[in-house]
């Protein structure tokens, strides 16, 4: 048995944040048994039962919506035969979850409209709650955005969130730009566009390569989907290591304990609900892509976005990073989705958008609009994906899933009534099963009550976030 192998399947992370120790080593005789996966372990304070951890996703769409046939046209509870009946709008697809969401309407990022390229300015707007500055290729934010934030506070270490990306980096205009670090103006924060590379992670393949078919590989696929103790995997060896007399009895009760510590975590994060397993994952898709991903326009974004989600839902699942952002679409997305008013036009959806074939004039195009309306349906059914995955594995009540877009919609590229859909109550701590009007507010208020909702088992948060009128969260957003 490789202890090698049991360390990084344990936590990716653990034997490259820390250096070997003492603590960390066991020496008998001349057989060395490194522990500094337990290092890498959920600590029980995570899990605690009184502070329950949250986990926070931010999705930011592209392109915008078509508004009147998007949410429903009054604020008031959401139920789910009563979405379900709104057959004529986008979200009424997500009908399965109403219960658990939350539409908001009347929020407007902090410009008050395009001074550059529209698309490249909301998206470096969608997170930050700040003007952005510059435009297009180059355009960056006005600071931190919010899933940097909250990973500083609540992640292991301060380890950075989750950065994914569903569309094409190679585009040649606009690429990932919804995650930005702090410091002055904000440096935006590379995005992974391939699914693999998280699912690499996730089931401890190294990043220099290898396969399922490795022992590392192996061991992982054994851990993640049987979830059986890693005591289970190295019993002989270790109770060959117990019974040795060159052991300290020091040494002897700190292997114990470290015993102990690995099958408490795993009983705490049994006693969550989380399922860290691989059951869920559409894995073939998923290890087809080891070679690469070759991104097409042909509708092959939805599919990658979907396996994003697949994941990010895993990762969360297994305590492996609490925040991940998704941005969902390019700036000026050339993907040519295949749905029935398209079939005429043949136009990417950057045109459709705009409702003519530019990329820069904006038109009144009747089957382009009624196209988008289509794609928008096409968006919702991906995003009922993922939540799909999320309640699947027992996430829902402690988790926060936002979905935004990084303009209100294509003609215009405006900054105001930014459709907003929040699922999951952030262990109880926002509303569910409503549909409320924001009144107009900046979308700083909306983060106010999001990062406060993420952090609160870590720390109180009481600064404003971003720029704009107001301070705290929205009125209406918290249960």
């Amino acid at each position: 048995m490789n202890f090698k192998n049991v360390t990084n399947l344990i936590h990716p992370h653990a034997a490259r944040r820390r250096g070997m120790n003492r603590r960390a080593f066991l020496r008998a005789g001349g057989v060395a048994i490194a522990l500094p996966f337990l290092e890498g372990l959920p600590s029980r304070s995570a899990w605690a039962a009184d502070k329950p951890p949250v986990f926070s996703l931010y999705i930011v769409a592209a392109c915008g919506v078509v508004g009147s046939r998007f949410f429903p046209d009054e604020a008031g509870p959401l139920t789910t035969d009563g979405l379900a009946g709104m057959t004529g709008k986008a979200t009424h697809v997500l009908a399965p979850h109403a219960p658990n969401l939350l539409f908001i309407r009347g929020i407007n990022f902090p410009m008050g409209g395009p001074s550059n390229c529209g698309h490249a300015q909301g998206l470096c707007q969608a997170l930050t709650a700040r003007p952005a500055q510059g435009g297009g290729k180059t355009a960056a934010s006005g600071g931190v955005s919010a899933d940097v934030v909250i990973a500083e506070l609540v992640n292991e270490g301060g380890a950075e969130p989750l950065t994914l990306y569903a569309g094409n980096r190679k585009n040649g205009y606009i690429a990932e730009r919804i995650s930005f670090k702090g410091g002055g103006a904000g440096q935006v924060r590379s995005a992974d566009d391939n699914p693999y590379t998280l699912y690499s992670k996730l089931v401890g393949l190294t990043s220099s390569g290898g396969n399922s078919g490795n022992s590392g590989g192996q061991l992982a696929e054994e851990l993640i989907r049987s979830r059986k103790s890693a005591n289970d995997l190295v019993r002989e060896e270790l109770s060959s290591l117990m019974r040795m007399s060159a052991l300290s009895s020091d040494d002897r009760k700190r292997l114990q304990q470290h015993f102990d510590a690995i099958r408490d975590a795993e009983v705490t994060m049994g006693e969550m609900g989380a399922v860290c397993s691989q059951a869920g994952l559409a894995t073939s898709e998923i290890e087809a892509l080891e070679g690469g991903l070759a991104f097409k326009t042909d509708g092959m974004i939805e599919d990658v976005a979907k396996l994003h989600l697949e994941l990010v839902a895993l990762a969360f699942a297994c305590n492996f990073n609490r925040v991940a952002t998704l941005q969902h679409g390019d700036g000026t997305d050339q993907t040519k989705y295949a749905v029935p008013a398209n079939e005429t036009l043949g136009w990417p959806f950057h045109h459709i958008s705009h409702r003519v074939q530019s990329d820069a004039a904006s038109g009144n195009n009747p089957t382009a609009e009624q196209a988008h309306a289509e794609i928008d349906v096409l968006r919702m059914q991906t995003l009922l994906h993922g939540l799909d995955q999320f309640k699947a594995r027992d996430l829902f009540d402690k988790s926060i899933i936002m979905w935004t877009n990084h303009v209100a919609d294509g003609p215009s590229h405006s900054f105001r009534n930014v459709p907003t859909i929040i699922a999951g109550s952030g262990g109880g701590y926002l509303k569910q099963g409503e549909f409320i009007d924001a009144g107009k507010v900046t979308n700083n208020r909306l983060f106010n009550g999001l990062i406060a909702a993420a952090v609160r088992d870590k720390a109180e948060w009481t600064e404003n976030f971003g720029e704009g009128e107001g301070s705290g969260p929205i009125d209406g957003m918290l249960a």
